[in-house]
């Protein structure tokens, strides 16, 4: 069983990582991140990103995915899906040394277009 999370409000989707990496550039999440550690030196922070396989319930209308430190989470998606496409959801922390949030994008069959976005634990 998992937890239903509501869409919060989100500046914006997470990447594909899939498609994308996780190195960013200049002015990426990733890149402040990189400044910020280094700023700090040996201070490690629960910052992460990434994407995870996800299942689709047509029943219940739900894709569930399991986030990392997080456990097992569920979105209502916003359009039923049929068939048995490849589903995965990207997620990133939100905060600085100590994250307030979870923001999760969901991706079909590896798109970089988003079929839903946002905050699933917390605040962004």
């Amino acid at each position: 069983m998992c937890a239903d999370v509501q869409n919060s409000s989100s500046n914006s989707p997470v990447p594909n990582f899939e498609l994308v990496g996780f190195g960013g550039g200049a002015g990426s999440t990733a890149h402040a991140l990189t400044q910020a550690h280094a700023a700090l030196g040996d201070v490690r922070a629960m910052a992460f990103s990434v994407c995870v396989g996800a299942s689709y319930n047509s029943a219940t209308n739900q894709i569930c995915f399991s986030i990392p430190i997080y456990g097992q989470l569920c979105v209502t998606s916003p359009i039923p899906i049929p068939g048995s496409p490849s589903i995965s959801a990207c997620a990133q922390t939100c905060g600085s040394i100590i994250p307030h949030g979870v923001q999760v994008s969901v991706y079909l069959n590896g798109s970089t277009t988003p079929i839903y976005s946002g905050t699933v634990i917390g605040y962004c």
